[in-house]
C-alpha cells in the first residue's frame, strides 16, 4: 500500500514538474521567435505575439517603425515568475532609420504573460514595441 502511495505521489509530482518546464519552454520559443522577427524586420508576424488588450496600440508602433531597420538584439536579462506565469526581459536593440543611416541603441522592456483561452495556454507580449527615436 505504501509503496503503491510513493508511486502515485511521485508520478503526481513529476507530472507537474513536466507541465511547469513546458510552460517556461514555450515562453523561451516564443520569446526568441517574436524577437527574430523583430530583427528581420517580419513586423507583421510579429504582431501575432502581443495580448489582444494592446493589439491597436501595437499596430500604431508598427506603423512607426516602417522605416527602421534593426541590425542586432541582445538579451541583456529574463526574470520568469514561475508562479505567477509571467516574464519580464530586458532586450537591446541595434538599429537605424533609413534616412538617417545612424546606428542607435535602445532597450526594449518586454513584459510577458502566460494566457489561458478555451483550454489552451499562450504566451502573450504585454509591452508595445519600443519607440524608435
Amino acid at each position: 500500500m505504501k509503496t503503491l502511495f510513493f508511486s502515485l505521489l511521485i508520478t503526481v509530482v513529476l507530472i507537474s514538474c513536466s507541465t511547469q518546464m513546458s510552460i517556461k519552454a514555450e515562453f523561451e520559443k516564443n520569446f526568441r521567435s517574436y524577437n527574430e522577427l523583430v530583427r528581420w524586420h517580419q513586423l507583421e508576424e510579429a504582431s501575432l505575439f502581443p495580448a489582444d488588450s494592446i493589439s491597436a496600440g501595437y499596430r500604431e508602433r508598427l506603423k512607426a517603425a516602417k522605416n527602421v531597420a534593426v541590425v542586432d538584439f541582445r538579451v541583456m536579462d529574463i526574470k520568469y515568475d514561475e508562479k505567477k506565469k509571467e516574464a519580464e526581459a530586458k532586450v537591446e536593440i541595434d538599429y537605424y532609420r533609413h534616412s538617417t543611416l545612424s546606428l542607435k541603441t535602445i532597450m526594449d522592456n518586454q513584459k510577458w504573460a502566460y494566457q489561458e483561452k478555451e483550454g489552451k495556454g499562450y504566451w502573450r507580449l504585454m509591452s508595445l514595441l519600443p519607440d524608435f527615436p
